[in-house]
């Protein structure tokens, strides 16, 4: 019975960490639009007068140059945010924070009077 609960143990952990490389890939080798921008050269070789190969190569490479300046203002804005809570923590830690002040006790409440028994039915 061990026996099998390692080996089932082993065969999962194996399985996620296969899981986890798979996915795991260069985000930087793999480029946005990429698959279709060689579709549509390959198209464009073999038929140079299309007008719409044409048109869809130029909105291919607008699009790609969009995907990318909006990439480079996310990392832009997640580094600002990064240096704004690095600066939030430094301040934090310049103030000293006052310990709470004890609050003083409530009175007790007078205990509630019991209920009255029920009478056996007969």
């Amino acid at each position: 019975m061990n026996m099998t609960r390692t080996a089932v143990a082993v065969g999962t952990l194996l399985l996620f960490g296969v899981a986890g490389t798979s996915f795991a890939a260069d985000a930087a080798a793999k480029q946005p639009l990429e698959q279709a921008r060689e579709s549509v050269d390959k198209n464009l070789e073999k038929n140079p007068e299309n007008k719409g190969l044409n048109n869809a190569a130029e909105r291919l490479q607008t699009n790609q140059e969009r995907i990318r300046e909006k990439r480079e203002e996310q990392s832009a804005k997640r580094h600002s945010k990064q240096d704004k809570t690095a600066a939030k923590k430094t301040d934090r830690e310049k103030f000293a924070h006052v310990e709470k002040v004890e609050r003083p006790e409530k009175a007790e409440r007078p205990e509630k009077a019991g209920r009255p028994e029920k009478p056996a039915r007969p």
